[in-house]
């Protein structure tokens, strides 16, 4: 017998690979739905500005009134994705902070064709584990997963708690990465 409503949060850097889990994971679930933070600020044009990058200057208070309205809307499984999940409260449970090696997040900001300044914010922001920092304490849960095998034993875990079965918690992890940041810059990376 599945609970009627499981609100989780899943957060990282961008490139972290936030909207993949996300999709991976509703596609297990039934009645899954995902809430993506960016399209809410989009949709209701959420923003005041854009930075030097073409960031959006986004306004918190009025995206955090839009995201609980719409996940009070939603039932079954709620996915909130983004990267400003660390500055919201959407009433989650479980929050997922997805992770990354270094090199792989600058390969995939690269691709994205980031501007060197806003792929050094992104690395900086992962190094120092901003996001993990920043939700720590705001739902019952929080998890840090890095690997493949962390995201899919966490999916599994998830699927758990929504379907109401018996499961041990995750053991919780904290992932550092300053030593990755450390040989980034001895390999000539530049911040």
């Amino acid at each position: 017998m599945s609970i009627n409503k499981l609100v989780v949060a899943v957060t990282g850097t961008p490139g972290a690979g936030k909207s993949l889990f996300a999709k991976q994971l509703a596609g297990k679930a039934r009645h899954a739905r995902i809430i993506e933070i960016n399209d809410i600020v989009h949709r209701h044009k959420l923003y005041s500005s854009t930075d030097m990058f073409g960031a959006k200057v986004v306004k918190i208070g009025a995206l955090n009134a839009a995201l609980k309205k719409e996940v009070r809307s939603s039932s079954g499984l709620v996915l909130v994705v983004g990267h400003l999940v660390p500055e919201l409260s959407a009433g989650q449970r479980i929050t997922i902070v997805l992770r990354l090696d270094l090199k792989r997040l600058i390969m995939r900001l690269h691709k994205r064709n980031y501007p060197k300044e806003k792929i050094k914010e992104n690395v900086l922001a992962e190094a120092l584990d901003y996001c993990g920092i920043r939700v720590a304490g705001k739902c019952a849960e929080v998890y840090e997963a890095e690997t493949d095998r962390d995201r899919r034993m966490l999916m599994r875990y998830i699927l758990a708690v929504y379907a109401g079965t018996k499961h041990a918690r995750p053991k919780i992890r904290s992932i550092s990465k300053m030593g990755e940041l450390l040989k980034l810059i001895s390999e000539g990376y530049s911040l």
